[in-house]
């Protein structure tokens, strides 16, 4: 059986090139992968909204299963809204029904908001935007990364990282999810015991959605587990593909 490729839905703010390594521990370990940069995390002008971002993710999952292959979305943080609504009539299993080869066979909630239908990302916090993100019109900046992203990496490569973050466009914060895919496919959750940036109770409560503790996974990392262990992410990501 042909391994399933692994389709990153990455968060705000960041870039494709954070997942370089981690990508590289998977192809080793046989699975090639895909990481879309999202339209609205830099764009100019700020105008992208969430269904740029989910369509953009639609896209690649389209062409993957259109072509026989199975993917595991692999979300992180805003990346789970943006995933939740992408993968919508695309598992593997509603695509054989129709006759189709290919589909998402799970997704992986890797510190990510896995939002309930109908549920914004700014509603879930309450209407307000967290201390650390800087907003300015429709601009949203992530104003100490380092310190909520990726606190246990070494403070060189905070830096580095750093000063490669993107802004992120406001209206995305608004924009509703329109599925569940826990409802119909098969899902997973990765708890970051070290988050700065979305508390592990959070992730907690989040994960109970996925159906059960057999399904919860742990890593002793910062919101960034692509930085900080990217072995460790790579194998555990085999793992639950595996079970």
């Amino acid at each position: 059986m042909t391994a399933p490729t692994f389709v990153f839905s990455l968060g705000a703010w960041i870039t494709p090139d954070v997942l370089d390594s981690t990508r590289s521990h998977l192809s080793k370990l046989g699975y090639s992968s895909e990481c879309p940069a999202h339209p609205s995390t830099g764009a100019e002008p700020p105008s992208k909204s969430l269904s740029d971002d989910f369509n953009s993710l639609r896209d690649v999952l389209i062409k993957l299963a259109d072509e026989g292959r199975d993917s595991v979305v692999v979300a992180h943080s805003y990346g789970g809204v943006v995933a939740s609504c992408a993968v919508d009539g695309l598992s593997k299993q509603l695509r054989e029904k129709e006759g189709q080869a290919g589909g998402v066979i799970k997704v992986v909630y890797l510190a990510a908001f896995a939002l309930d239908k109908g549920q914004s990302l700014l509603g879930m916090l309450g209407g307000n935007f967290l201390p650390w993100m800087k907003v300015e019109g429709d601009y949203v900046l992530a104003d100490g990364a380092g310190n909520v992203g990726w606190q246990d990496i070494p403070l060189e490569s905070q830096e580095k990282w750093n000063s490669l973050t993107l802004h992120a466009c406001r209206a995305p914060f608004s924009g509703e999810v329109t599925y569940e895919p826990w409802q119909d496919i098969s899902c997973a959750y990765i708890v970051c015991e070290q988050d700065n940036a979305l508390p592990p109770p959070f992730q907690e409560l989040f994960a109970s959605k996925m159906g059960g503790p057999e399904v919860t996974y742990r890593l002793p990392s910062s919101h960034s587990p692509f930085l900080s262990m990217p072995d460790r992410l790579a194998t555990l990501l085999q793992q639950i593909v595996k079970s």
